[in-house]
Formats: C-alpha cells, structure tokens, sequence
C-alpha cells in the first residue's frame, strides 16, 4: 500500500507531463500588450545558464481554402518540448502539416493528401486525437514554425520570432527560480508554470488529501487485523510457555524457542507478502488494467524501497509476537493462565475523557480552519489532523458504545429473532473489548469503501457537468466555416425531417446590439433564434408576458441585464446597431434604430452566454448560422444521418454527448485509474482480513458451543448462533463505517465546500458482498464445528 502511494504521485506527474509535455516555462506577452518576442530577447533567454531547451512557438489563424474559413494554427519546432506538448510525432517541413482527426474526416483526406492552406499547398504528415471530452472540440493545424512566424510577419508587418516559448530548465534548477531569472529580461513578460496550473494544483490537493487519509486508514487497519490475527496465536503460545515452565524450562530456553517461533513465521510472512507485491506490480494490475479497461499503469517496482518496508514491517510484528510472550514468561505459570482466560474487561474512566479531549480538539480545529486568517494555508492541514483524531476518538468510545447499544437491543432481538439469537448476544456482550477489534476492522473498510466511492464519483460527475452544461441537447450541429452563408431555416428543416430525429432548435452567431433607452447607449450581446423551436424543446421557457407581441417585437433578455439595467417584464426598449462602411467595418458615432421590442421574458440565464435573445422571423440583422440543438431518442443512428447531409454541407461538425461522456470517462479512468485498483486491492485485502478474523474468532470458541450443545442446543441452533454472532459483527461494522465514512468525508469537504455524490452501487455491493460470502463460508464452518464429536470438543482447550 505504501508502494502504491509513491506510485499514485509518479503517475500524477506524469499525467502532468502528458497535458504539457516535458516543458517547464512557458514565455511570452499577452496580446493586448502590444509587445512582441524578438530574435535578440529570444537569443538572450537561450543562451542563459539555467536554460536547457527552448523551443520556439507561433500562434496564428490560417485560411484553409476548402473551407473557406480561418483554422487555429500552431507553428512549432520539431524538438521534444513540442511534440510533446502538441502530441504530434512526425517530423514537419516547409510543406507538410498535422491536423485533429476530426478535421481531416470533414475535409476527406487522409495521412499523405494534399491540402491547401493560405493558397499553399501541404502534405497532410499526421493526424492528432481530438479533445471532444471536454465539450465540443476545437480545429486545430499544426505547421513548421518558421511557416507560421512567415504568415505572421507578413499579414501584420511584424518581426516577431515566435508567439511563445517552451522552455525547460537544467537539472539541477527548479522552474520557480527559472521563472524568476527570466522575468529580468522583461517585467512584461508572461510566464505560466506546468506545475502551478489550477486544475493541476487542485489534482494535487486532492492526491495530497487521499494519501493522507488513506495511509491513516490502512495503518489502522493493518494495525487491527495484525492484533485480531495474532490474538489467537498469543493465546496458543502464552499457555504453551505457561505448561513449560510448570515442569521445569527456563526462562533463557523460552526465550530461544518464542524468538525461533516468531521469526519463522515473520520471515515466511514478510517473505510471501514481498513476493506477492512484486508479482502484483508487474503482472496482476497491468492485467486487471486490461480487463476491466481501467489504465491503473503502476509504476516500476522499488526494489530498495520495498526490501526497507519489508524491514520496518519485520521489525514491527516482531514486536507484536516478542513483547506479550516475553511478558508471560516474566509472571508466575498459574497467573499467566488466568489472565490468558480472561474475558470480561472493564472500561476505565479514561477512555471515556480521552474522547471527550480528541473530540473537542477535533471541533476547536474544524472551527479554527474555517475562521482563522490562515485558514487559505493551514485549513487543509488543520482537517487532516482532525480527521485523524475523530477516528482515534471513535475507536476509544466504539467498545462502550456496543456494549450499551447491544445491551439496549436484546430483549427486541429476542423477540424478532428468536433465542438463538438471544444466547448468540448475550455471549458475545461479556467478550465486548475482545471481539471489538473484529467489529472495527469491518467499520473500517466501509470508511475506505465510502470515502473512496464518494471521493471518486464526485469527481466524475463534476467532469460531467461542465459536459452536461455544453450539452443542452444530445447533439449539436456547428459549422467549421465563418464565411460561407448557410441557410439557417433551411437547414433546420432538413435536420428535422430526418428519421431518428425528435426535435431541433437553432441559434445565430453572436453580435452587439446597443440599448437606446439608457443614456449611454448600453451594448447588449444577443443572438438570432426560432423561439417557437427552443420553447418545445425547454430550452427556453414560455413567456409570462404575452401582451401586444408578436414574434416580430419580442425580446428575451437575461435576468442579470435586466436587473443591471433596471428594465422589467412588458417594458418596451428602444434597439438599434451601430451603421457600417463599405468596407463591412462598424461606424462608431452612428447608430441606425431598429425599432421598438418588448421583454416577454427574463430567463435566469440564456443559451451560450447571450444577454439577449431575438426571433429569427423579425430580420433585425442577417447573423450567420452557429448552431443546432438536436434532440433524438437514437442519438447515434441520428448522428449518421445528420453525417450524411455533409454532402450538401461539408462544413458541418457534428458533436453528441454519448460520445464525449464516452472520452470523459477513458480520461478519468486513465488519471484515476491506479487509485481506484489501490481502492479496490484495500478493500479485497481487508475483505479476507475480516472473513480470517471472523473465522479465528469463531475457532476460539470451540469449547462454549460444545457447552451449548451439552446443555440441549442442537447442531442447527448452533450454527444460527453461529451465523448471528457474524452477521451482528458485519451489520455493527457496516453501520458504524457508513456513518464514519461520511463524517470523514464531510470533514474533509470543508476544504472545498460542494456537493458531493455518493455511490449508493459501490457501497451497496460491499455490503451485500459481505453478507453473502459470510453467509456461505460460516454456514460452512459451523456445520463442520456443530458435526464434531462432543467428548473431545469439551475436552479441547483450542489450543
């Protein structure tokens, strides 16, 4: 577990080299500055000591002349911090370019196909994967960047060398100090740091938290099973050394034979568990990753570390055998005996206000990180803390709690489940302290099961939402050209009339329009619609104010503009557009009204960020066509038909929701993937932890269900005995972990208050996983137990 731990943080880093490549800086001006990188600057930067590599890089809009339209183009060096960040691996020359996948199927030419680009022909070299899991995804060229830097010198009559530049660091500097050594060059300059990107500071955080916390809960919980596994065999050795001291070993041969003993089976243990690690880390999980297509990538197995883990482990359970066998040997033989008998233990007072203390220290943290001035830098460290005491706090109550709880439930589990089920409590009430840590290993794996579900689809959600927001309609059609004219209605119709498709609706290109009523003349940024269509689909709501309108005057705007404006519902505005030359280019001192509009609804917010929402039939301006909202009950026969028109409209892009979900979930998969097999390999772990636990528990009680069935119980009243002191153990630990895997979850939201989401399914399935299997192997177990020959289970000491 502390191998995957180390292993979770390589493989952030490099999902971190994945999004930016192998650079470290990137540098240069933003565009309204009105500075530029010149060849000196550029030549200055690299020939700095602490620079390693720069790579040069060139940002333009190029014509792409079957389209007709300007593409997002990257002029690029081909050196390793380039393709590395632009994830392209061919070569490229003066005459050849890369371009998204998506691009090139639009424009029907496949890897070796020319391709005109600013009346220059190119040889399409590569294509690069589109990055549609994000929302809609965007075109992209990539050329030689001293094509690029050539285009960009000539429209704009500049001597630029680049846009920006890739740079990494030598070894032995880190990018901060790199950071600040470049800035002397020029305070303009901007700089951005891979590794203080926010979506990577929060991915940090968020690992950072999950370690924390994890490594918590499996100390814990190994420290359990560790105590539950070895009580049996302390017990077994304790009345062992007690025997052979009573007729006549010495202390120093004692000694020798508990050292022998312990460390055999701490060397095969160790042993094994070193082995299955390794078989694990290089076979197993790359084959699970396969399986269940989860990328969980682990990363190299650490020979060094994990030969000192192994130590420290050898050295800790030594310790745990050594010390109460040791003890036992120091104490008279009978005394020794009698306290390896003992059963029925007291809860002393300072249990009780140890609680009370980790409990208040526990408020008096949450508090203090969420109202001291240093909440921004402590306030994490400040609930991991707390989070740690609240679970030492609830191990120090737990026994009291089960003791009073079981105490309070047997006379109505009597009733329900008849006497069994009685005598299976009021055993088990007596042997509380002993049978606890049973209970807590239980609680803890739900803990484990429940932060980590939770922690894990609030993530994935959240992914989708943003999805989810660019979505309003599981398809959407755009257009990769911002010349060609395309018939809004007419396309609409054709789209509609398609098979497999329910509904449409459409909105214009975005523009300003200028708010006559005010005094200054506000701009308000409005796009095109059919109303009608976007009211069926419930992208739009029915308008509340319907009086003297007609499609012609009616005007939607935003509830944010309306306030911000003091205008209300009904009000009729005065609209008009700023004129324009010859030239297509806005005329600034004049205005031309438009007419008189009335506002027939205020939605809380508007489609694609607009103020204001006009109907497609008033004509107020001939906007370009933007985008279709196309609803289908077979989203993918519809996305085919929809392809089809391409004959027609080759510019079309069309996009659906399935499919970028689809590439959502392969990237988390992929980021998250090695935490969930560590969730899943924790769980599995503990699983057979618990199930060992139960089992040696029940062994050791061997000697009262022969009791039992001398005094008339048969076989089947002792294996419901049986089965109900199991299922009370799983059904105490699962409702305590629940409720703890809560708290712990809510605790550590205060770092980021949100929603969260639990995975009812996840949690579901351990739970029912666990009843089930121990149902089947204790079912199995106590007929073999309540089958044996009464006269020698009495006799047996479970020794």
């Amino acid at each position: 577990m502390v191998l995957f731990s180390f292993n979770a943080q390589d493989t952030l880093k490099s999902q971190l080299k994945q999004t930016y490549g192998e650079m470290d800086l990137s540098v240069g001006f933003d565009m309204d500055q009105g500075k530029i990188l010149t060849s000196t600057l550029v030549e200055e930067i690299h020939q700095d000591k602490m620079v390693d590599k720069v790579s040069k890089v060139s940002i333009a809009h190029l014509n792409l002349n079957k389209l007709n339209t300007s593409v997002y183009t990257v002029g690029v060096e081909n050196d390793y911090l380039a393709k590395s960040r632009y994830h392209f691996s061919k070569p490229l020359n003066s005459r050849s370019v890369a371009m998204n996948k998506s691009l090139a199927k639009a424009l029907n030419i496949k890897i070796g196909d020319k391709v005109l680009i600013e009346n220059r022909t190119y040889t399409l070299a590569e294509t690069v994967k589109d990055l549609s899991a994000t929302g809609v995804a965007p075109d992209m060229l990539i050329l030689n960047q001293k094509n690029v830097k050539g285009y960009i010198q000539a429209k704009e009559k500049s001597s630029a060398e680049a846009t920006y530049l890739l740079m990494k660091a030598h070894k032995n500097e880190s990018a901060l100090k790199l950071a600040d050594r470049i800035k002397s060059y020029s305070k303009d300059l901007r700089i951005d740091i891979a590794e203080q990107d926010a979506g990577v500071q929060n991915n940090l955080q968020s690992l950072h938290t999950f370690i924390v916390v994890l490594s918590a809960l499996v100390l814990i919980i190994t420290s359990l099973i560790l105590i539950s596994n070895f009580e049996l065999l302390l017990y077994k050795m304790r009345n062992q050394l007690a025997i052979m001291r009573s007729i006549g070993a010495s202390a120093k041969q004692i000694s020798k034979i508990i050292t022998l003993q312990s460390t055999i089976i701490n060397t095969v243990g160790t042993g094994v568990g070193f082995l299955l690690t390794f078989c694990s880390q290089r076979y197993l999980y790359s084959w699970l990753g396969k399986v269940s297509k989860i990328s969980s990538s682990p990363s190299d197995f650490n020979v060094g570390t994990a030969i000192i883990l192994t130590v420290v482990m050898f050295v800790i359970i030594q310790f745990f055998l050594l010390i109460p066998a040791y003890r036992s040997t120091k104490v008279l033989p009978l005394k020794t005996m009698q306290k390896n008998e003992k059963i029925n233990y007291g809860f002393s007072k300072t249990r009780i206000v140890a609680f009370k203390v980790l409990l208040a220290l526990s408020l008096f943290l949450v508090i203090g990180s969420q109202v001291f001035p240093t909440r921004g830098t402590y306030g994490p460290g400040m609930l991991l803390i707390t989070v740690i005491l609240v679970l030492l706090a609830f191990i120090l109550i737990f026994p009291i709690l089960v003791t009073k709880g079981l105490k309070w439930f047997l006379p109505y589990g009597q009733k329900v489940f008849g006497k069994e089920f009685y005598i299976a409590v009021k055993n088990l009430i007596p042997q509380v302290r002993k049978n606890t840590i049973i209970i807590l290993i239980i609680c803890g794996l739900m803990i484990i099961t429940v932060f980590g579900s939770i922690t894990f689809r609030t993530i994935q959600i959240n992914g989708l939402a943003h999805l989810k927001k660019e979505y309003v309609m599981p398809i959407i059609v755009e257009t990769r050209s911002d010349n060609l004219k395309i018939d809004t209605e007419e396309l609409t119709k054709k789209v509609e009339e398609l098979p497999n498709v329910k509904s449409v609706g459409n909105i214009s290109s975005q523009s300003t329009a200028r708010l006559l009523t005010s005094e200054n003349n506000t701009g308000v940024n409005y796009s095109v619609i059919d109303i009608k269509r976007l009211q069926q689909q419930g992208l739009l709501e029915q308008f509340p104010y319907n009086k003297k309108t007609t499609s012609n005057n009616r005007v939607v705007l935003s509830k944010k503009f309306a306030e911000k404006n003091n205008l209300k519902l009904g009000q009729t505005i005065h609209l008009g557009l700023y004129a324009q030359d010859q030239n297509g280019f806005y005329i600034a001192e004049k205005i031309i009204p438009k007419g008189d509009y009335v506002i027939s609804a205020t939605p809380d917010h508007l489609l694609d960020h607009n103020q204001a929402f006009l109907d497609l039939k008033n004509n107020f301006e001939d906007l370009e066509f933007y985008r279709l909202y196309v609803d289908s009950k077979n989203v993918k026969a519809a996305v085919k038909e929809i392809e089809g028109l391409k004959s027609q409209y080759p510019e079309l892009k069309v996009s659906s929701y399935d499919q970028s979900v689809k590439e959502a979930n392969e990237m988390f998969y992929q980021r998250w993937g090695i935490f969930i097999v560590v969730i899943a390999t924790l769980v599995v772990s503990t699983m057979v932890g618990v199930f060992n636990s139960l089992a040696n528990n029940i062994y050791s009680k061997r000697k009262e269900f022969a009791v039992l069935r001398a005094m008339g119980m048969t076989p089947k009243s002792i294996r419901k005995v049986i089965l109900s002191q199991v299922n009370l153990y799983i059904t105490i630990g699962v409702i305590c972990g629940i409720v703890m895997g809560l708290l712990v979850t809510l605790i550590l939201l205060l770092m980021d208050p949100g929603k969260f989401v639990i995975d009812y399914k996840t949690i579901l399935s351990v739970v029912v996983s666990m009843l089930v299997l121990s149902t089947f192997l204790f079912s199995y177990v106590s007929q073999k137990i309540s089958g044996q020959d009464l006269s020698i289970e009495l006799t047996n000491d479970n020794k």
